[in-house]
């Protein structure tokens, strides 16, 4: 029987309260201390709930954040939390040995027993992990951690992605489970099913606000099944064997109450009104889904990046000058309906090579693109083609000797030349005195004409724009003039810029 997660189900309070590492972190270091007291079933549980919300932390913020404190709180936590786990799992049994009117029985009585004297070895164990837990380094995690994931606001787009795709392996899980009726299967769905909880209970108080308990029950009801599952094998393998009359009896008790359970699950589950389908509505789709990936990638790059808000800029110039060249008619037959996507990406990331240092950083930058996760919805192709034009943001042009460019079909180069083109010429307007609050492109007969609305057409800036634009010119085939704007064009708002934040680098 599954004790219900009290820290979690306590609904006084406000969600901030009991969120984050500021909550978790101390709460670990108060329940190993009463856990070290007393190892009561009540105090382990509570123990390996704050563990697994210091993980489910770790597990969202350290995919963007690479300080290495993260690695070293998930050890020493997965450590604690494993030495734990044969003790819980003996209290559960023992509950649900209590619970059942057929354990009264002569088998039961005989399960119990042996439950009982495996959980006397599991709490010695417990016991020699919870002396040897580190306090003093779990402290010095949380001080060094703890502003760190400060920078990620409450119900953020990137934290809605990383809901997204917890929710499409939890989802992938539930339908092999469904088809399969697997043991196994069914668990996995429950473990991937808690960890988006826990994301949305950490992070996301508006989408946990309209799932409610749901999640939680599910979750609870497939705990059950597993406790049933694992009595049985435990009664299975008892020594000496149970009687076949014995076997039979407790199979058909066990079944029963597993069936109750499943088709509880199923009901909620499958058919119209799934609550796997009212969960995906809530989160990204389409065009919100483009936008929460781009949130993503930003917020990896903003801890690799010495100066992110201004590759926040870039961006927002690499989007207008890609809307202006499509008015245009210069993106047609262009190999993908994500380019515009693509090169405010490249322009986000065109800086987190910089970790690994200044010198060379484009093709950092390019390696540790291409090692990233594939974006929900994104084709293979696509990320290799936005980590070439953040490659080819500065210093020497594309070329047949290059690799990286060489290697990509015909469609895929001409589509670099194009976006690593605006990249750069949105590198150079970045650098303008005055903000460029409008790009306009205009079709002449000797080329093109882009009128930059702030630019004022002085030096230095004007020989890093000829110098810029040159590779754009290559990719349209046509000579380009870059000339100021009429004055007094409305300023221009920032797509996708956020609240003014901290910056880091790692």
């Amino acid at each position: 029987m599954r004790r219900k997660d009290k820290a979690g189900d306590q609904k006084a309070a406000p969600a901030s309260t009991k969120a984050g590492l500021a909550y978790w972190v101390p709460r670990v270091l108060k329940q190993r201390k009463k856990a070290a007291q007393d190892l009561s079933p009540d105090n382990v549980h509570d123990l390996r709930t704050a563990l697994r919300r210091c993980l489910s932390i770790e597990d969202a913020l350290s995919r963007f954040d690479p300080h290495p404190d993260w690695k070293k709180m998930k050890r020493a936590a997965k450590k604690l939390l494993k030495s734990l786990g044969g003790l819980r799992d003996c209290d559960v049994l023992l509950e649900w040995l209590e619970k059942l009117e057929i354990a009264r029985d002569k088998t039961g009585l005989a399960l119990r027993n042996s439950i009982t004297a495996e959980r006397d070895t599991f709490k010695q164990e417990a016991i020699d992990a919870l002396n040897s837990f580190d306090q003093q380094k779990w402290k010095s995690w949380a001080a060094e951690l703890t502003p760190r994931s400060d920078f990620f606001l409450p119900d953020g787009p990137e934290l809605r992605y990383v809901a997204l795709e917890q929710w499409q392996e939890a989802y992938q899980r539930h339908r092999f489970a469904m088809r399969s009726r697997s043991k196994i299967a069914y668990h996995r769905t429950r473990v991937a099913l808690k960890k988006l909880r826990y994301t949305a209970e950490n992070f996301l108080p508006l989408l946990q606000a309209k799932w409610g308990g749901q999640a939680k029950e599910l979750q609870n009801l497939l705990g059950e099944i597993h406790d049933l599952d694992v009595l049985w094998g435990k009664l299975v393998a008892l020594k000496p064997a149970v009687s076949r009359e014995a076997k039979a009896v407790w199979k058909s008790v066990i079944n029963s109450e597993r069936k109750r359970r499943l088709k509880k699950y199923t009901s909620e589950t499958c058919g119209k009104n799934s609550l796997w389908c009212a969960w995906r509505e809530t989160l990204p789709s389409d065009v919100d889904q483009e936008k929460a990936v781009l949130a993503e990638l930003a917020a990896w790059s903003r801890f690799r990046t010495p100066e992110f808000v201004h590759q926040q800029r870039v961006a927002a110039l690499s989007a207008d000058l890609f809307d202006a060249l499509d008015a245009a008619g210069f993106t047609v037959g262009m190999v993908t309906n994500r380019a515009r996507y693509i090169v405010q990406a490249a322009a986000l990331l065109e800086d987190s090579g910089r970790v690994e240092g200044d010198r060379r950083h484009h093709k950092s930058s390019y390696r540790l693109i291409r090692k990233l996760p594939l974006p929900l919805g994104w084709k293979p192709a696509e990320l290799q083609l936005m980590a070439v034009v953040a490659r080819y943001h500065r210093k020497a042009l594309p070329q047949a000797k290059h690799k990286e460019f060489s290697g990509l079909p015909s469609a895929f180069q001409q589509a670099t030349l194009l976006l690593a083109g605006i990249l750069r010429l949105a590198n150079a307007f970045e650098q303008a005195p005055n903000v460029i609050r409008k790009i306009h492109v205009d079709v002449t007969l000797e080329g093109l004409m882009i009128r930059a609305y702030g630019f004022d057409g002085e030096e230095p800036l004007l020989s890093k724009l000829a110098t810029a634009k040159h590779l754009l010119e290559i990719a349209c085939r046509r000579a380009i003039v870059i000339t100021p704007g009429a004055a007094g064009a409305p300023l221009r708002a920032l797509e996708g810029k956020q609240p003014r934040e901290k910056t880091t680098a790692a």
